[in-house]
């Protein structure tokens, strides 16, 4: 019997195998102890440039996306090279993360890369950007836009200054980070609209319907992060 392996009870069938895990999860919502989130990343042909990574623990969630430049093959590994560091790190000084991230061309290669990374607690948001994928918190049907300091260009992997960010407690709103294949081409108003609604998963599918032409291609890579806090349950 394998290690770790629990014999079965007599007359019980075996547990059939786990499914392998689709290459791309959509519409994933994810309950933990203080937040939900939900994800989409939907390639404007192949495997796209876009990429994404959440990682939550019991009262945390470090969320990161990058959308890769410069040719498929280096922007994807600019892209990637943005969600390992991010795996890797060992403090949520983002700014330092990607900086030193930018002064590494092994692991960035030829490529270039936005970056938008932070940290979602219950004390607040805090992060840091470069180029022009972007964090908005949809509160009270207005977009706090918490990027909207961070320099366009150049991109990481050209010189980029990445730059800090912070936001108060999700508290009733909805945090939301993308890409500009969503954040260029979807009108604000109608972002404001989907993310309000109390389904997640939902809301990340329509907003990539929100930007999808008659073709059914979309204009450009999109990836897509929803979060929201979740009311801590009364002491007794």
């Amino acid at each position: 019997m394998a290690r770790g392996a629990r014999p079965l009870t007599p007359g019980a069938a075996p547990r059939a195998p786990a499914e392998a895990a689709p290459r791309y999860a959509r519409g994933v919502i994810v309950p933990i102890r203080s937040f939900i989130h939900a994800t989409e990343l939907c390639p404007r042909r192949g495997a796209g440039q876009d990429r994404i990574s959440v990682a939550s623990t019991r009262d945390r969630v470090v969320i990161a996306l990058a959308d890769g430049a410069g040719g498929t093959a280096g922007g994807e590994r600019a892209a990637r090279a943005v969600i390992d560091a991010v795996a890797a790190a060992q403090t949520d000084d983002w700014v330092a993360v990607l900086t030193e991230l930018e002064l590494d061309p092994d692991r960035l290669g030829p490529g270039q890369t936005t970056a938008v990374v932070c940290t979602v607690t219950r004390d607040g948001i805090r992060g840091a950007s470069a180029g022009d994928s972007g964090a908005w918190v949809i509160r009270d049907g207005r977009i706090e836009d918490l990027t909207r300091g961070q320099h366009r260009k150049p991109l990481i992997g050209d010189h980029s200054v990445a730059l800090p960010f912070h936001g108060a407690p999700l508290a009733g709103a909805t945090l939301l980070v993308a890409s500009d294949g969503l954040l260029r081409h979807a009108p604000p108003e109608e972002v404001v609209r989907i993310t309000s609604g109390p389904d997640l998963a939902a809301a990340a599918r329509q907003l990539v319907e929100l930007v999808r032409l008659p073709s059914g291609e979309v204009p450009d890579d999109v990836a897509i992060v929803l979060c929201r806090e979740v009311a801590a349950p009364p002491r007794p």
